[in-house]
């Protein structure tokens, strides 16, 4: 019978298992990873058709200068994001090389391509409105209203929250952690710190990847320790602790659940989960 890991112990031992364990891709991970890779897909199939637009007005002058460099700025940082997503599904992706077939592989390198593709293009519409190629900026001399608009295209704190949530939703986990992580250590004071960093831990729990949901659910609970959400970073924890079949630990974290937070919705069914362990 396999020792109990005291509760005090238990991140080391989690990060430990982190380590050996970060060299191999589930099934389960690949097929949210293909998924992942397929949702970035059709985000760049819309990109291409706002640059062959924008590149249509701007021949055709249909549109105010000023508003087309702001859009142009807008369209590179989206890029710039989406190229990023690519980068990291194509790494993931080529740790489970010998699940793929030929087809995907064809595809995951047709995805680059057009990545590659839309970036040329833009920077044709870039240099036909004067602007720095690559830097998504006005010329110096470009309108006061066009460097606002450029401005206002930044990706405010919600915004940043907002897409975590929505590729949450899409169970593309890996790239919803990223944002929720880019929230936390950019406003770790603002009112949805402690709702980002526990989703961060959900997106852990998705995955199976217990170990490192109950670190990411312990600093929430650590850093903001009035939240709304430390109860059910408490369950969370405590369930995963039964998936690793540490029972001992499970216990201890819902019965500090129960004791602290007893009216909860969550402490109600840390009761049930307690009568089963």
């Amino acid at each position: 019978m396999k020792a109990k890991t005291p509760v005090i112990l238990w991140p080391l031992v989690a990060a430990a298992l982190l380590l050996a364990g970060c060299a191999t891709v589930e099934p389960e991970q690949f097929t949210a990873l293909q998924s992942q890779v397929y949702q970035q897909q059709r985000q760049i199939a819309e990109l291409k058709g706002r640059v062959d637009t924008l590149s249509q007005q701007a021949k055709r002058a249909r549109k105010p200068r000023a508003e087309m460099v702001a859009e142009v700025s807008s369209l590179r940082q989206e890029i710039m994001r989406l190229s990023g997503r690519v980068e990291e599904s194509e790494h993931q992706m080529g740790q489970a090389m010998s699940a793929k077939t030929s087809a995907e592989q064809a595809q995951a390198q047709a995805e680059t391509a057009k990545v590659a593709e839309l970036n040329k293009r833009l920077a044709r519409l870039e240099a036909y409105l004067g602007m720095k190629p690559g830097s998504g900026k006005p010329p110096a001399n470009a309108p006061v209203s066009a460097k606002a608009k450029a401005a206002s295209a930044a990706p405010q704190p919600k915004d940043i929250y907002n897409l975590g949530l929505r590729l949450y939703r899409q169970k593309s986990y890996s790239a919803a952690r990223d944002r929720f992580t880019e929230y936390v250590k950019k406003y770790p004071k603002s009112n949805l710190a402690d709702n980002a960093q526990y989703w961060a831990g959900e997106t852990y729990y998705a995955q199976k990847k217990y170990e490192e949901a109950i670190l990411a659910y312990n600093h929430m609970i650590k850093h903001y320790p009035k939240s709304s959400k430390v109860p059910a970073a408490l369950l969370k924890q405590g369930l995963a602790f039964r998936a690793l079949g540490d029972k001992r630990t499970a216990k201890i974290v819902l019965k500090k659940l129960v004791k602290r937070y007893p009216k909860t919705s969550q402490a109600k069914l840390a009761k049930k989960v307690l009568k089963k362990l």
